[in-house]
């Protein structure tokens, strides 16, 4: 009897403390960003993003540009330069998308915060300033979005512009 007495007022006495709640971890919940915490239970909204984009010249755009007299073309995303693709005797080109930071076609890096896809603008201009192509582009994170440049999409911007 003395034993179940006993037992029951330890349960009693268990039952009746109250253990504080956890403390709740806030940080970035989305397993997409570059900072996700996977010990987080509360999403704080300060997900940060990256993705990358690839340009480069099919032959027929090449050919164009070489002989339009383009010795240099940049690329800007969001109005930042982010490297150029030079003619020396003709400019590097490819008929299959080419791997991400491949060294013969430019490649940029974009970082974003809260959701995890974003708009960028981009555009293609030579040395003399003049716009050969812009356009706007979802990047989704963590991808390399790759970005053909075609002779028919160079013509048809500067038939429009």
């Amino acid at each position: 009897m003395k034993k179940i007495l006993l037992l029951s007022l330890s349960l009693i006495t268990l039952n009746s403390c109250d253990f504080p709640d956890p403390i709740p971890v806030e940080g970035c919940t989305d397993p997409n960003a570059i900072n996700y915490n996977s010990n987080a239970d509360t999403d704080n909204n300060s997900c940060d993003f990256t993705a990358d984009i690839l340009f480069y010249l099919n032959q027929e755009a090449g050919i164009f540009l070489y002989n339009q007299g383009v010795n240099k073309i940049t690329f800007h995303i969001d109005g930042n330069s982010i490297g150029s693709q030079y003619n020396n005797g003709g400019f590097f080109t490819s008929e299959i998308p080419p791997i991400c930071f491949d060294e013969f076609f430019t490649t940029g890096s974009v970082y974003w915060s809260e959701s995890s896809y974003t708009t960028i603008s981009w555009e293609a201009i030579d040395e003399n300033g003049i716009i050969w192509y812009n356009q706007n582009t979802t990047l989704v994170a963590n991808e390399c979005l790759k970005m053909e440049l075609t002779s028919k999409k160079l013509k048809l911007f500067q038939e429009n512009h």
